[in-house]
C-alpha cells in the first residue's frame, strides 16, 4: 500500500517539461545545445527522484525549494560538462615519474612543437618534394634510431603495443619463450602473459620464478621460435637468484638463429649513474649487447610524450612497419611532434638535456632546501595551532615502473600535528585549483621539493593559505 504523505512529497518533484521551461534553464539550453541539456535535465531529476525514494532530502520541501534545487544542480552540470576534465595537479609527492599524474612533463619545446602541429596542415604522411604520399613517422624514426645505433626504428602509440607487435609479427603464432621471472606485471591490469596470449603465440615459461639459466632456454629452442627477455623494471628478486645477461642470450640466440627481442621497459638515452642513481643500460647498450628487437616507452626515463618504440634490425622493423595490425597502433601528428622535439633535445645536447624529468633528478640538494626554507618562512606563522612545520631530508622516488628500488635524496616541508587535522587537510589540499596532491604517512603530511618546481612555490603557499581559512 502507498504512504500518501510519501507520494505526496514525491509529486513536489519538477517535471523535466517544467525545469526546461524555467528562465535559468532555458538561457542555457539555446540552440543545439538543447538535445543534450535535456538528458541532462531527466537524469538530474531521476537522481532526485531516487534520493526521496532512499529517505534522503528535505522532508516536506516545496515544489518551489525543489524546482530550485534542481534548476542549480542542472546548472552545476552544465558548467562541468563544458569545462576542461583535466585539471591541473601540483604533484608534492616526490614520485618524479607519477603515472597517475599524467608520468613526465613536456619540455617547452615539445608543447611549443605540438601547437604548431596541432595548428597547423603538416606534412604528416606527404613528400613535399615529390608531390607523393610518404611514411608516416620515418624522419622522427630516424632520430632515435641515430641516438641508440639502430639500424631501424618504429614510433608507435605505448610499449605494451611495441612488444605485442614486435610478438605477433616475429612468432607467427609459434613458440615464444619467456623467464617465469619476467612474466610481469604492471600498471593496472597489464600483465605480460596476458598479452603474450592475445598475440596467438604459444608462450613457453621457463626456469621458476627466481632462478633462469642459460640451459633453460637452450633446451626450450625449438624451430621458428623466439625468445624475448623482459627488464624488471619495477620489482627486484633479491637472495638466492640466476638470470642470464642480454649479451649471453644474444649469443645463444645468434648462434642457433632464432631472434631476441628486450623489453626494456623504461627506455634511457641518457646514463642514469651521472646522476647517482644504479646502473641503467642506456638503450645504445641494449642494441649493442646483440638484442635483435628492443621495445620501450617514450614518456618514462625518456622523458617524453606517451608512446613506444622499436629499435633494432632493420628488416624486422621493416616486417613491423607493413603488418596490418601497424595501423592500430599509430600516433598522430601532435604526439609525433612531442616525441620528434624530446629526440632533437637529446640530439642537441652536450650534456643534460633540458627534458624536465632529468632536470627535476639533477637538481641539487641546495636548491631543494632554499625552497623547503622559502615555504615554511612564509607559511609556519598561519599554519594551525598545534602544527609544528620543518625542513627535513627525505627521499623521492622515480616512479614510472623505473628504478624500483632507487632512493633519490630529497628536501620536504614536513608538518606535524594532530592526526585527524593532518589528514582533513591532505584531502583539502586535493580539492584546490590547482589541486596540490601531498605526502601523508606516519611522521606527517610533507611535500617534496623534487617534484615542485620552483615557480610553483607561490601556489603551494596559496593552496594552504586557502584550505587553512576554510578551516578556520
Amino acid at each position: 500500500m502507498k504512504d500518501p504523505v510519501y507520494e505526496s512529497h514525491l509529486s513536489e518533484i519538477p517535471s523535466v517539461g517544467s525545469v526546461l521551461e524555467d528562465a535559468r534553464v532555458a538561457v542555457l539550453a539555446g540552440g543545439r545545445k538543447r538535445s543534450w541539456l535535456v538528458r541532462v535535465v531527466q537524469r538530474v531529476v531521476a537522481e532526485r527522484r531516487q534520493m526521496l525514494r532512499a529517505g534522503a532530502g528535505a522532508a516536506g520541501a516545496t515544489r518551489e525549494f525543489l524546482l530550485a534545487e534542481v534548476v542549480a544542480r542542472v546548472g552545476a552540470e552544465h558548467d562541468r560538462l563544458l569545462a576542461p576534465t583535466l585539471r591541473r595537479v601540483i604533484n608534492g609527492t616526490g614520485v618524479i615519474v607519477h603515472t597517475n599524474l599524467g608520468r613526465s612533463l613536456y619540455p617547452e619545446t615539445a608543447v611549443e612543437w605540438m601547437r604548431q602541429a596541432a595548428l597547423h596542415n603538416v606534412d604528416l604522411e606527404y613528400v613535399l618534394e615529390t608531390g607523393q604520399r610518404g611514411h608516416r613517422g620515418r624522419k622522427v624514426e630516424e632520430k632515435i634510431a641515430l641516438l641508440t645505433g639502430a639500424e631501424d626504428a618504429l614510433l608507435i602509440n605505448n610499449n605494451a603495443a611495441a612488444v605485442w607487435l614486435a610478438v605477433r609479427c616475429s612468432t607467427q603464432g609459434g613458440r615464444l619463450i619467456l623467464s617465469r621471472g619476467e612474466t610481469v606485471a604492471i600498471g593496472g591490469s597489464f600483465r605480460m602473459h596476458e598479452i603474450m596470449a592475445e598475440t596467438g603465440c604459444e608462450l613457453h615459461e621457463i626456469g621458476t620464478t627466481n632462478r633462469t639459466d642459460l640451459s633453460d632456454y637452450r633446451e626450450a629452442l625449438v624451430p621458428g621460435a623466439v625468445v624475448l627477455k623482459v627488464h624488471r623494471s619495477n620489482f627486484d628478486v633479491v637472495g638466492f637468484t640466476e638470470e642470464v645477461p642480454l649479451a649471453e642470450l644474444a649469443q645463444l640466440c645468434r648462434q642457433t638463429g632464432h631472434v631476441l627481442i628486450y623489453d626494456a621497459g623504461s627506455g634511457a638515452l641518457f646514463p642514469f649513474s651521472e646522476l647517482g642513481l644504479p646502473d641503467e643500460h642506456p638503450l645504445a647498450e641494449d642494441l649493442a649487447a646483440g638484442a635483435d628487437l628492443v621495445t620501450c616507452s617514450g614518456d618514462k626515463l625518456l622523458g617524453g610524450c606517451q608512446a613506444g618504440f622499436v629499435l633494432g634490425r632493420a628488416d624486422l622493423i621493416d616486417a613491423l612497419r607493413r603488418h596490418p595490425m601497424r595501423r592500430t597502433f599509430r600516433v598522430d601528428k601532435t604526439t609525433m611532434a612531442a616525441a620528434d622535439a624530446v629526440l632533437s633535445l637529446y640530439l642537441a645536447a652536450e650534456d643534460l638535456p633540458p627534458v624536465p624529468t632529468l632536470e627535476m633528478l639533477a637538481r641539487p640538494l641546495e636548491a631543494l632546501q632554499a625552497a623547503a626554507e622559502r615555504l615554511l618562512g612564509a607559511l609556519q606563522a598561519e599554519a594551525p595551532e598545534g602544527w609544528e612545520g620543518t625542513a627535513v631530508a627525505g627521499e623521492a622516488s622515480v616512479g614510472g615502473g623505473s628504478f624500483s628500488s632507487a632512493a633519490v635524496p630529497t628536501r620536504l616541508l614536513l608538518w606535524r600535528g594532530p592526526k585527524a587535522e593532518l589528514e582533513a587537510c591532505h584531502a583539502a589540499l586535493r580539492r584546490q585549483d590547482p589541486a596540490l596532491v601531498t605526502r601523508m604517512n606516519q611522521d606527517g603530511l610533507a611535500v617534496d621539493l623534487r617534484t615542485v618546481g620552483d615557480e610553483e612555490l607561490p601556489l603551494v603557499i596559496d593552496a594552504f593559505r586557502r584550505v587553512w581559512r576554510e578551516k578556520g
